[in-house]
């Protein structure tokens, strides 16, 4: 049994090498197919040996869906004693998919004795995403988890099955004691629930004594984008206001917010570029990716641009080129440079078709 195991798990260590050297033909592949389909049936077999058992897991996961078969298997799992190795399970579980299968024992592990294995299990409901929505109801409960961890991982999980039966425990949990447990609600709101429901919800949370709560909120505000009128009537003042708030990272992202719903761009670009100039690298690094992510907004909206905005933001971004190309301590400005070089070249084309 050992050497048959150790072979499996030979077989496992080799397989992405042999994926990507594999040929094209119909027989090489076939053949490959069915060297995969040996290994996970012996891998199998090793999880009834407490010794070759962890071991024979995560190498089960790491095959992916073509461990499928393994599923019922690693499911019987759940119910051992170890709680590493039921944490294991379910992440091994998760990268193997049977969401037919896997979900209902994924619910069932919310309840779990352990703490680390409910939040887990949280988590990997949320990588089934819609196909969980049947977990929608259980892990509503779990937002009132007596750990705080697996207050925020359900959450996370809530936010990727995009159910709107969430949206007011997800309000509520706006109030959670847990500071993670707020900012992770405040982003999840914008994948669920409508802007007339969420937005007076999160001005609301834009006060938070937290200041990673304050900043998860104006990121979350942008998030709903310039389409509904509650988002520029309303959010608009407040995230003015956020543009002075005591912490770097709130202002950050109240600049970003505002962009993205197409207001005081010119305001919001000064503070942006003002944070590049900080002593600060981690500001100035936050501040070079999301300067990142709003020049491709920028490409998105060229043609909606009038005359005057236009010139603006081509202004602006020649500003903030230069500023990412003289510093030499900001490893992350070159992706943020490639995309605003990118943006500039597309919005002076855009200039020079309007002038033509």
């Amino acid at each position: 049994m050992k050497n048959l195991v150790k072979q499996s798990l030979m077989v496992f260590k080799n397989w992405q090498l042999r994926n990507s050297l594999r040929d094209n033909t119909a027989d090489s592949n076939l053949s490959q197919i069915g060297q995969d389909k040996q290994a996970v049936w012996s891998l199998i077999a090793a999880l009834k040996d407490e010794h070759q058992r962890y071991d024979a897991v995560i190498a089960l996961g790491n095959l992916g869906k073509t461990a499928e078969v393994a599923a019922p298997a690693l499911i019987e799992l759940l119910h051992e004693g170890d709680a590493t190795l039921r944490i294991n399970t379910i992440e091994s579980l998760c990268k193997i998919g049977s969401e037919a299968k896997t979900i209902p024992s994924l619910i069932t592990a919310l309840e779990d004795s352990s703490k680390q294995v409910r939040a887990t299990a949280a988590f990997a409901l949320g990588c089934f995403q819609a196909k969980a929505r049947i977990a929608v109801e259980p892990l509503i409960i779990s937002l009132q988890d007596s750990d705080e961890w697996v207050r925020a991982k359900a959450v996370e999980a809530l936010s990727h099955i995009r159910d709107p039966k969430a949206t007011i425990p997800l309000i509520i949990a706006l109030n959670d004691e847990y500071p993670g447990v707020r900012a992770k609600a405040a982003l999840a709101l914008p994948n669920i629930a409508s802007p007339n429901v969420a937005v007076p919800a999160l001005i609301a949370a834009l006060i938070d004594k937290d200041a990673r709560v304050r900043a998860a909120v104006a990121d979350a505000l942008g998030m709903f984008g310039p389409e509904s009128i509650i988002v520029s009537v309303e959010t608009a003042p407040v995230l003015i206001n956020a543009l002075e708030d005591s912490d770097l990272y709130v202002q950050i992202n109240a600049a970003k917010a505002l962009i993205k719903i197409g207001l005081h761009i010119e305001k919001s670009m000064n503070v942006l570029m003002e944070m590049l100039e900080k002593e600060d690298v981690s500001v100035r690094v936050t501040t070079a990716l999301n300067l990142g992510i709003i020049s491709v907004y920028f490409q998105d909206k060229a043609n909606y641009l009038s005359v005057l905005e236009l010139e603006q933001i081509i202004y602006n971004l020649e500003t903030v080129s230069y500023l990412l190309e003289t510093d030499n301590n900001l490893d992350a400005a070159q992706f943020a440079l490639f995309s605003v070089n990118n943006t500039l070249s597309l919005l002076k084309k855009e200039r020079k078709n309007r002038n033509a």
